[in-house]
């Protein structure tokens, strides 16, 4: 009993591990907006961005710190182990019993100091450098903000993807098995003697072709599967369906939404604000510096203990108002602004060749889309017509009117449509994508 209790045992937790690893393979269904929600929160390049804005912020509270006073604590403690001299003249030594050397100091010293400073006047040197450090911050935002659309539309692609390689995968499975119905037919009316051999052997070629684009098609699912959860980073399917992606709207209200709504242009944006301020950190380093600062000093001097005597000792405090203006560098600050203009133009420059750039790729996906959707007409079209034309040829067939070898030729007209069909649509979803992507958040409108 004990020795039939310990095998069920084991194949109960065996049949149990077996489904959960079989649980654990199947992948689970979600809609595209899911897809995304994974695809933004796995993604590296979105953290790298994220680390990116957060170094920025650490840039900016460096910058700001400047305004604030600074407090600098110091301390030594020396053990002359020999200690220093001062030589005398000849003539002076009579004065110390004729020595020419003396020793300075004791066996041991301390000193220490606090000392605090702040800034009074920089001549735009700080206010320039956080308006700087301000600017990178809002670029890095929106460039993070651009990567998040990236990902989006790489999530995107990936999904659609998915949806086209299972329904071509659909198709070659459905036109595997019409065309074994029709290779099983004509092999019976051979042996009837109602069909040619040709027939037959034509209709057996055909199914042998079709084996190996099933085997194909189901490659191609699998692989855009491992593709779509690398972008989500699980294991995941699509939930939606293939159908028609919607329209662009109009052209002209897409680029004024561009212009507005960008995360490139305005990272651009922030990247010439920054230039700017860079401009006038340059020019501030001609003016002059004004520095209050006070310092509380403690000293002592001593022989033979560790510690100093309370009559060995010395404090000391002082306080000081400096200005400090820079009469000639070397050319340093004329040299540094002439290069922080031309990095403030070639920004400005940068901004408007994006800016046109991103008006044609608004229009250029405009109408990629409306191509898309022209050519996905069509594609129904001929899908409906390729229907009627193998319906008419199994009806022809049946009949007696027709033969197997029209049959095939409906079959493989019909199964090309429906391939076509599913690439139509395919292209609608990934040219409403890039669209989506041209004109940035909110995307385009139908």
């Amino acid at each position: 009993m004990m020795k039939r209790a310990m095998w069920c045992a084991a194949v109960l937790c065996w049949t149990t591990a077996t489904s959960w690893a079989a649980a654990a393979s199947v992948p689970t269904p979600v809609t595209l907006a899911e897809a995304v929600r994974l695809a933004l929160a796995s993604d590296e390049t979105v953290q790298q961005a994220s680390q990116g804005v957060a170094a920025a912020e650490a840039q900016v509270a460096a910058a700001r710190s400047g305004r604030m006073p600074t407090l600098d604590l110091g301390a030594e403690y020396t053990a002359n182990l020999k200690k220093p001299v001062m030589f005398l003249p000849a003539d002076m030594a009579v004065a110390f019993g004729g020595a020419t050397k003396l020793e300075m100091g004791g066996d041991f010293e301390l000193l220490g100091a606090l000392t605090a400073r702040i800034n009074l006047w920089t001549a735009g040197r700080l206010s320039s450098s956080a308006g700087a450090a301000r600017g990178w911050l809002d670029a890095s935002r929106f460039r993070e903000q651009a990567v998040r659309d990236y990902v989006r539309y790489a999530a995107t692609s990936a999904y659609y993807d998915v949806l086209l390689a299972e329904a071509e995968l659909a198709n070659a499975e459905l036109a595997l098995a019409e065309t074994g119905e029709a290779a099983r037919l004509a092999q019976l009316g051979l042996a009837q003697g109602t069909i040619s051999r040709f027939d037959s052997l034509r209709a057996e070629v055909e199914l042998a072709n079709h084996r190996p684009r099933l085997v194909q098609a189901r490659n191609r699912r699998d692989l855009s599967r491992l593709a779509l959860a690398r972008v989500c980073g699980a294991e995941v399917a699509p939930a939606d369906s293939l159908d028609a992606a919607a329209g662009p709207g109009d052209i002209e209200s897409l680029v004024a939404r561009m212009r507005e709504g960008s995360p490139e242009l305005k990272a651009l944006s922030a990247v010439v604000n920054a230039r700017e301020q860079q401009v006038r950190l340059a020019g501030a380093a001609r003016g002059p510096v004004v520095q209050l600062s006070a310092n509380y000093a403690l000293q002592g001097q001593w022989d033979d203990d560790l510690l100093p005597g309370t009559d060995e000792t010395a404090a000391s405090s002082q306080a000081a108002l400096a200005i400090q203006f820079p009469i000639f560098d070397g050319g340093r600050a004329r040299a540094d602004i002439g290069a922080a203009r031309a990095e403030l133009q070639s920004a400005r420059l940068e901004l408007a060749r994006a800016l046109r750039d991103q008006e044609l790729a608004v229009r250029q996906a405009a109408l990629s889309l409306e191509n898309a959707l022209a050519a996905l007409d069509g594609a129904q079209q001929n899908v409906r017509l390729a229907q009627e034309t193998y319906r008419l040829a199994v009806v022809r067939l049946e009949s007696g009117v027709g033969t197997p070898l029209e049959r095939l030729d409906a079959e493989l007209a019909l199964s090309t449509a429906r391939a076509h069909l599913a690439t139509a649509l395919h292209a609608s979803h990934l040219a409403r994508a890039a669209l989506e992507l041209a004109v940035g958040p909110g995307g385009s409108a139908s």
